[in-house]
């Protein structure tokens, strides 16, 4: 068998099966079409604002640099990122020489929530790289580069130095508990840390420590969110499945915590990811730092044949059965995710057609609240003198509203409401000139 025969397999497998899914848009989730326009205006402008707090500078700075580019060659960026982490993974997995490394590096790539956001322009699977870079890293004893790798996971997603315990814990024991290295790896990680967040350090100070939106959810959904978004309906079954099975036959496979130290490390990082996905319960994507660690969990207390039916229940996971609380579709996730996009992209569409019919040659402020983004990416009216788009109004804007010099035209969205229950600006002064966008599940 050719060198690296193993790792051109993985490539090839991942790069291929998310081909087709990548020219539709940058996604159907909001925060994509943000960090682009962020990107697009650090370019043009040279002004840095965040997408959201606390801040995404790595992704935004990527994406100053390709925001041009047609949807599919920014999502390519998603996909080689998630190549980075099957590679990586499968070097760990190889390191501690666990049998079907190559098989539960394939399935990492088609674990639902790692499959969607590899096809769109979210930068959780980056992070993932990043952290599993990190990983491989210590390990091998390169403190140095695992300190620039944890400084970009927290650069892509500033809520991942959470896992900073778990590294030094890591970093302890496999530098043979030699504190000196210890300390040595924390300072260069801090540094390297504060280094890539500077931009937004520089722009907001202390004040980047702040969430975009909001944190409670039911019960239901918070379980549906953890298990049957992250996993799938049959991933999921197959996991709790196997896992039943296995206590019947006699209990999970034995291993010594107290000797395994990276099985402790796999755990906590486990434990730390879901205690924040409990408290900032905003996405599913939150749990993918967990997912490879999960894997690996699953493959030490389960015997060789259940394990397997959790592999090929993730392999196929993400093409077939999608369970909301609406219906149960045949469909999977990546199917019902292009339909969701579709909408997406229609209702734009027509709001941009409707937008251009309304401005003619009169000055008119269009208040789309968490749309802007996506409708100045997909328009050209930045270049017309006449519209302006707006998440917000800024002070200006209500003047020239209140003034009569400009007319206001809005769309009900969560923004717009959250802001006219401040100001009442869009309900005194302005017009509703389109309905809400309501998305078919």
């Amino acid at each position: 068998m050719p060198k690296y025969f193993k790792e051109i397999i993985i490539t090839l497998v991942v790069v291929l099966s998310r081909l087709p899914f990548i020219f539709n848009s940058l996604g159907s989730d909001l925060d994509a079409w943000r960090e682009v326009y962020t990107g697009k205006i650090w370019s043009e402008e040279h002004i840095y604002n965040v997408s959201r707090f606390p801040g995404y500078p790595f992704s935004e700075f990527i994406f100053s640099l390709i925001y041009n580019c047609p949807y599919w060659c920014i999502n390519l960026l998603s996909v080689f990122f998630t190549v980075g982490c099957c590679l990586c993974f499968f070097r760990i997995l190889e390191f501690f020489k666990i049998k079907l490394s190559f098989l539960i590096s394939l399935v990492l790539s088609f674990t639902p929530i790692i499959y969607i956001n590899s096809t769109v322009a979210m930068e959780y699977n980056w992070s993932l790289f990043f952290l599993l870079a990190s990983v491989y890293s210590i390990l091998n004893k390169k403190l140095w580069v695992a300190s620039i790798f944890f400084g970009l996971i927290v650069s892509t997603r500033f809520n991942n130095i959470i896992f900073l315990p778990a590294f030094f814990f890591l970093t302890y024991y496999f530098t043979g508990k030699d504190i000196k290295k210890v300390i040595r790896f924390s300072m260069l990680t801090l540094l390297f840390t504060f280094i890539f967040f500077l931009p937004v350090i520089l722009k907001y100070g202390i004040h980047f420590l702040q969430s975009s939106g909001a944190s409670e959810v039911s019960y239901p959904t918070l379980l549906s969110l953890g298990t049957l978004h992250v996993y799938g309906a049959l991933g999921i079954s197959a996991i709790f499945l196997a896992l039943i099975i296995q206590l019947l036959k006699g209990g999970f496979q034995k291993t010594d915590l107290h000797k395994d130290h990276f099985m402790l490390f796999c755990i906590i990082i486990i434990l730390s990811n879901l205690i924040f996905f409990i408290k900032y319960p905003l996405e599913a994507g939150y749990l993918t730092p967990s997912i490879p660690f999960v894997l690996i969990l699953l493959q030490k207390i389960l015997d060789q044949k259940l394990i397997k039916i959790v592999l090929y229940g993730l392999l196929i996971s993400p093409f077939l059965i999608h369970i909301n609380t609406k219906k149960v579709d045949i469909k999977g996730i990546i199917f019902v995710n292009e339909g969701y996009e579709d909408q997406e992209l229609e209702y734009c569409k027509n709001l941009i057609k409707k937008i251009e019919i309304l401005s003619q040659d009169t000055p008119r402020i269009f208040h789309v609240g968490n749309l802007s983004e996506q409708i100045l990416l997909m328009s050209n009216f930045e270049k017309n003198c006449t519209i302006k788009i707006v998440k917000k109004l800024a002070q200006e804007d209500k003047n020239a509203i209140i003034n009569k010099k400009h007319t206001l035209y809005y769309i009900n969205t969560v923004d717009g409401k959250i802001e006219n229950d401040k100001t009442h600006m869009l309900d005194q002064h302005g017009i509703l000139f389109y309905k809400d966008f309501e998305l078919v599940k």
